[in-house]
C-alpha cells in the first residue's frame, strides 16, 4: 500500500473517530457516565464526581471530536481534490495543536477528579 493511500486512511479514520468523539460526549452528558476513550473502566471506580467529570469535559471532548472531523474531512479533500501543499502542514499544525490542548485539558480534570 503506498504512503498516499495509508494517509487517506488515515484521515477517514479521523473523521470516524472525531464522530465517535462527539456522540461519546453527547452520552456522557446525557448518562453521567464518563466514556470509556476518556477514562477506562478501572479508574472510574476511582472518580470522586463522575457527573461532574461529564460536565466538564463534555464542551473540550465535542470541540476536539469536530477538530478531527474537520481535519479529517479537509485533508482527505485537500488531497483528492485541492492538492495544496502548504494547507496539509497548516492543518497538521492546527490539528497537533488541538491534540496537545485536549490531552492536556484531560489530564487536568483527572487530576481533579481522581
Amino acid at each position: 500500500m503506498s504512503s498516499y493511500k495509508i494517509v487517506l486512511v488515515f484521515d477517514i479514520i479521523l473523521l470516524i473517530f472525531g464522530l465517535y468523539a462527539c456522540a461519546a460526549a453527547m452520552r456522557m452528558k446525557k448518562t453521567g457516565v464518563p466514556s470509556e476513550i476518556l477514562i477506562p473502566k478501572e479508574e472510574q471506580r476511582c472518580l470522586k464526581d463522575a457527573p461532574q467529570f461529564c460536565g466538564k469535559m463534555y464542551l473540550p471532548t465535542v470541540l476536539f471530536g469536530c477538530l478531527s472531523c474537520v481535519y479529517g474531512a479537509f485533508d482527505f479533500i485537500n488531497r483528492q481534490a485541492l492538492k495544496v501543499p502548504f494547507v496539509e502542514y497548516v492543518g497538521m499544525v492546527c490539528f497537533l495543536g488541538g491534540c496537545y490542548w485536549y490531552v492536556r485539558k484531560l489530564l487536568a480534570v483527572k487530576g481533579e477528579h481522581l
